[in-house]
C-alpha cells in the first residue's frame, strides 16, 4: 500500500524520482495483514444508511462497490470505519468516502 501511495503522489505531481521504489515492503497504517479479497466481509457484516427519495433515512446493504473503496482506501481498519460509518447520517457518509 505504502507503494501505491508513493506511485499516486509521483504521477499526481508528475515527479521524476531520482531512483527506485524504496515503499515496496513498507506497510502503511491499515497495510499489514491487508487481504484484497477483504471488501466481502464489509459488503457482508454492514449496512449502509440510504438516504430515500422521500428524504427518510433506512439501512441498507453495502453494495461491493463501496465496501471495495473502503477496503482499498483504509485497509484493515475498513471495518472500524464502516462501524462508524452504520451510526452516521447520510449527510456525513460523504467525509468517510
Amino acid at each position: 500500500m505504502a507503494e501505491d501511495a508513493v506511485n499516486a503522489a509521483v504521477r499526481s505531481g508528475n515527479l521524476k524520482p531520482a531512483n527506485g521504489c524504496v515503499t515496496d515492503n513498507l506497510q502503511i497504517v491499515g497495510g499489514y495483514g491487508w487481504d484484497p479479497a477483504s471488501f466481502t466481509v464489509l459488503a457482508q457484516n454492514y449496512k449502509r444508511m440510504k438516504k430515500t427519495y422521500g428524504g427518510k433515512v433506512i439501512p441498507g446493504a453495502m453494495d461491493s462497490a463501496v465496501s471495495k473503496h473502503l477496503s482499498h482506501a483504509y485497509g484493515t481498519l475498513a471495518e472500524q470505519v464502516a462501524s462508524i460509518a452504520q451510526v452516521c447520517s447520510p449527510d456525513s457518509i460523504a467525509i468517510i468516502m
